[in-house]
């Protein structure tokens, strides 16, 4: 696997891992599309203890529909959002697709909460699609 590395639109903060994602996955919750300001979000999630993260972020916190608590991490220089952690998956960090260098490694394997996607975003016939955020 080659290093997966991103920073933000400034390069203020950046990050590397060694490692593959665990998942990756398109999220098209009401959270992940206002965070954004896009009609999806792409999500890669690795273990925090996998990622070597240089730069100072801000946080915001919030409480998901899932009852979770939710922070996003971003820079406070130019705003970009880079990172989340969810109070459900302890020791985890999500990285948003979008600041990784080497998007050529970015696979989604699945469209979540497609519950509430904008009914004309189109969803890839290959992934499988969940309501939800599914179990397992």
């Amino acid at each position: 696997m080659a290093t997966i590395s991103g920073k933000c639109l400034c390069g203020s903060v950046s990050y590397e891992s060694d490692t593959e994602p665990m998942f990756t996955a398109n999220c098209h919750c009401t959270d992940c599309r206002a965070a954004t300001g896009a009609a999806y979000s792409t999500l890669s999630f690795f273990k925090s203890a996998d990622v070597k993260i240089s730069g100072e972020t801000k946080s915001y916190e919030h409480t998901a529909d899932s009852g979770h608590h939710m922070t996003k991490l971003f820079c406070p220089n130019c705003g970009s959002q880079l990172f989340g952690e969810n109070s459900a998956r302890e020791g985890m960090i999500s990285i948003r697709a979008g600041t990784i260098d080497q998007a050529e490694l970015v696979k989604p394997a699945r469209n979540v909460y497609c519950s509430s996607k904008i009914p004309s975003t189109p969803l890839d016939p290959d992934l499988p699609a969940s309501e939800k955020m599914p179990e397992a």
